[in-house]
């Protein structure tokens, strides 16, 4: 398996993967996205040159904190792939890029039903805090 940052030459991987996973966006926003990020860590595993899976961790930078967060925005792996050790891969490399910009707090959101993740997040270290997330669409 080859874990990478990805870039602009992983946009049509990183659009299937993304696109699989239920989210929206267009290549050309990813490509632009790529080409100037520097708010989030954004990893992709291939395993024999075919994109298996990708981690999203947002760099959360506030006044009311004095560190640095990273919210893990996003963990997919192609369902034929899963079970192998990939998202557990993906977190950690994810976890290492963060730390080596001094971030040390981390947080995932997981869907209630989605009870394997919460068990590999939760295998990894993760716990719960009880927190609530609310969403609000706007106009």
């Amino acid at each position: 398996m080859k874990l990478k940052i990805a870039d602009i030459s992983d946009v049509d991987n990183l659009y299937e993967l993304n696109k699989a996973l239920g989210n929206e966006t267009t290549k050309e926003a990813m490509e632009n996205f790529l080409d100037k990020n520097n708010h989030e860590i954004v990893c992709i595993a291939y395993i024999d040159n075919a994109a298996v899976g990708y981690c999203a961790g947002l760099i959360i930078k506030s006044i009311c904190h004095k560190d640095s967060r990273m919210e893990v925005e996003s963990l997919f792996v192609r369902e034929d792939y899963r079970n192998k050790g990939i998202g557990k891969a993906l977190i950690d490399f994810v976890e290492k890029e963060a730390s080596s910009k001094n971030i040390t707090h981390f947080h995932i959101n997981t869907g209630k039903g989605n009870t394997s993740a919460r068990m590999l997040y939760e295998k990894l270290g993760y716990k719960d805090t009880g927190e609530i997330l609310l969403e609000k669409a706007l106009p």
